[in-house]
């Protein structure tokens, strides 16, 4: 049966890399949405609660309540307002009018729009925004930001990064004078945190960066964690000229020996259709179009690594890390090693 392995060392000498370099596990919000970038969201949550971190990011709500019993604080980004929240958790408030459709007296951070103009209230909103919030009781934990090219090497982050600061310091003035106070900030994401020294006044959201995906500091030296196995469904020798898979897109060179593969586009691999050369982590090249549930490739024994670092399979399908790693199908079983 088809499984990913998680390699235990590997994420605790990441998440220790970054701690170090910002300042210490409570300064970090781990984000774990989405499954964890599709590593396991209740596993890596576990690992990284026993090694002293205490705060994590989810998507939603039911996300959030796998992990609740793991972490001081929990901030969910994406929820939807509905009236009925889960008090156990943070609620990003993405634009003003949450502050009506929200369950009154909820902890709450506020985003701040400054640049991406994809959530959040602009510096111009900030007095409208802590009137609603005092006037629903709303706990305000703080305000945080999202880059929009922290990623790409050019100035906009650095542009971006100053507007966030001069944010900051009118939501504090703000803030204190309608009697908020111990607000927490925080903008760097992975991207971010590599391009940056000194997070003295803010905390840090940790995404892919803990799975091993530097974008740029190499000096981090960070380790991918996730390693994805095949199991052989059945072999056969492939005589000289005979094809195999549908539209028979390979043609065997010479007699070989190939296997059938247990994972397939269902289990949220991107569909290789034949075109250009695929190798498997374990060396094997695939052969002809991906079926939905197997794949063929050289024979490489009973079992094979299909990928071990994302890159070389988004490099292949013209996409990034995340994308390859986020569809894994969370079926697949997960365990650390």
């Amino acid at each position: 049966m088809s499984e990913i392995i998680l390699d235990r060392a590997a994420y605790a000498h990441n998440l220790a890399q970054i701690a170090a370099k910002v300042g210490g596990a409570e300064r970090v919000f781990l984000v774990a949405k989405d499954n964890s970038y599709g590593h396991g969201c209740r596993l890596c949550c576990e690992e990284a609660a026993k090694l002293g971190f205490v705060r994590a990011v989810t998507r939603s709500a039911t996300e959030a309540a796998q992990i609740a019993d793991l972490f001081d604080e929990i901030l969910v980004l994406s929820h939807i307002p509905g009236g009925d929240e889960d008090e156990r958790f943070c609620y990003a408030v993405n634009d003003l009018s949450y502050f009506a459709r929200l369950k009154r007296g909820l902890k709450i951070y506020i985003a701040a729009d400054t640049a991406m103009h994809r959530n959040g209230i602009a510096a111009s909103e900030l007095d409208e925004a802590l009137r609603l919030c005092k006037q629903g009781g709303f706990k305000l934990c703080g305000f945080f930001t999202h880059f929009r090219a922290s990623d790409e090497l050019s100035g906009d982050f650095f542009a971006q990064r100053q507007n966030f600061i001069e944010f900051k310091r009118l939501a504090r003035q703000k803030a204190a004078a309608a009697g908020f106070g111990n607000l927490k900030f925080h903008s760097s994401n992975s991207a971010a945190i590599e391009r940056s020294a000194g997070f003295e006044d803010e905390y840090v959201r940790v995404g892919m960066a803990q799975f091993g995906y530097p974008q740029f500091d190499e000096s981090l030296n960070l380790r991918p964690v996730l390693k994805l196995y095949a199991d052989l469904i059945s072999s056969r020798v492939l005589k000289k000229g005979e094809r195999v898979g549908y539209g028979a897109k390979f043609e065997a060179p010479h007699d070989m020996r190939i296997g059938t593969y247990d994972l397939g586009y269902a289990d949220g691999l991107f569909r290789y259709d034949g075109e250009g050369e695929l190798a498997l982590a374990s060396g094997q090249k695939m052969l002809g179009k991906m079926s939905m549930d197997s794949f063929c490739a050289e024979f490489g024994g009973e079992q094979v690594c299909v990928l071990d670092d994302a890159r070389a399979w988004a490099k292949h399908f013209g996409t990034i890390e995340y994308e390859i790693l986020v569809k894994l199908n969370s079926n697949i079983p997960r365990r650390f090693q």
